[in-house]
């Protein structure tokens, strides 16, 4: 695999962090002409959690990850996600979370998701 190097910016180097908590996951992307422009010093490179998140919130439960087709089909993440129980995903799909606890699904989805989980937190009063 080759990489094209960035005209201005020549490897472009960034250092990637978790989807769910943000922290460094030790992994440098070298990102050259892909990116526009200056990488920044940290972003997210890919969708799989850390370590950590994993053992976290996906022993029991299942990341949803909104994303909107590309141009050949393929899902292309917009870059929010928020993660069920297991027993909510079952409910929600009727089938069993897929094997590597993350799911493609419609930004739309993730908005009333979202929104039902605002009206159901209590609202604090003095």
């Amino acid at each position: 695999m080759s990489l094209r190097l960035h005209p201005k910016h020549g490897l472009n180097p960034t250092l990637s962090v978790c989807i769910i908590c943000g922290k460094e996951t030790g992994t440098i992307a070298l990102l050259g002409a892909t990116y526009k422009g200056e990488a920044p010093m940290k972003m997210v490179t890919e969708i799989e959690p850390c370590s950590n998140c994993k053992k976290k919130y996906l022993k029991e439960g299942t990341m949803l990850v909104a994303a909107e087709e590309d141009h050949k089909g393929r899902p292309k993440p917009t870059g929010d996600i928020i993660v069920i129980t297991d027993e909510a995903f079952q409910r929600l799909f009727n089938k069993p979370p897929p094997p590597g606890k993350m799911h493609f699904v419609g930004p739309s989805l993730l908005d009333y998701l979202n929104k039902l989980d605002r009206e159901s937190k209590p609202c604090a009063t003095n």
